[in-house]
């Protein structure tokens, strides 16, 4: 005969077993609701990011008419004026700054690439302005092997011309600076072309440094700023981001 304890308990458990099985039914959806959030999260970002690389790039293989134009004409005038060599060097530096717009590339790039790039831009622009142009580079060694969205630099220095220096009489100068805190890498563009916005921290005037600063915020987990001020006469273009370096890029997306 069953003791009134064992009764007891046999009732308890038989009461307890479907309230708990229920329970944890309910936790094994809640839980699988949340992975498959999860899941869709992830893709939604993959994408994003996907559909900015591919607008970034596009935006960049534009090249400006008028730039191109310029350049040309600066090329064409110094083959009239005698000066063959200077032209051919001219020209094989245009070939190779258009050539870089059109390669296929990685959502990060080296910073050795971006530099390269860079100054085939700026030597362009030397021949267009020649003396009156001043360039000054600074690159801190412990940053130089720093990973960085492909068209960083150059978009800065493009803007700095585009919105400033061309519309500016006289010497122009550009100084541009690489350098390492702790953690953290600092790019910053400065020129002395005109005040063409006012007040400080200025949020970038032009589609082209929105969509970098976008480009940023999603490429990075870590906090990123772009910033753009002037002062004492001076427009200073700030782009602050993770130190990442290529090896620790090369194992992380493995």
């Amino acid at each position: 005969m069953i003791s009134y304890d064992i009764f007891s308990l046999v009732i308890m458990l038989s009461i307890l077993f479907p309230v708990a099985a229920f329970v944890v039914i309910i936790l094994l959806s809640f839980l699988e609701r949340e992975v498959n959030i999860l899941e869709i999260e992830n893709k939604r970002v993959s994408l994003e990011r996907e559909l900015q690389q591919s607008k970034f790039i596009q935006l960049n293989q534009q090249i400006q008419p008028h730039f191109l134009f310029n350049t040309l004409n600066a090329i064409t005038s110094l083959g009239r004026l005698g000066r063959l060599e200077d032209s051919v060097r001219s020209l094989e530096t245009l070939s190779l700054f258009l050539r870089y717009n059109y390669l296929e590339k990685e959502p990060l790039v080296h910073f050795s690439k971006e530099l390269r790039h860079t100054e085939n831009y700026l030597s362009i622009q030397q021949i267009r302005f020649g003396e009156r142009l001043k360039i000054e580079i600074q690159i801190d060694p412990h940053a130089k092997d720093t990973l960085l969205p492909p068209y960083t630099m150059q978009t800065l220095v493009e803007n700095a011309f585009k919105h400033g220096l061309e519309k500016k009489p006289g010497e122009k100068f550009v100084y541009i600076s690489l350098q390492r805190q702790g953690n953290w890498v600092i790019l910053d563009v400065i020129d002395n072309g005109p005040d063409y916005q006012t007040g400080n921290s200025i949020y970038p005037p032009g589609l082209g440094l929105k969509n970098l600063r976008k480009r940023f915020e999603i490429t990075f987990d870590m906090q990123t700023k772009l910033t753009l001020d002037r002062k004492n006469e001076l427009t200073e273009a700030r782009i602050v981001w993770p130190y990442t370096p290529e090896v620790e890029y090369e194992i992380t997306n493995r």
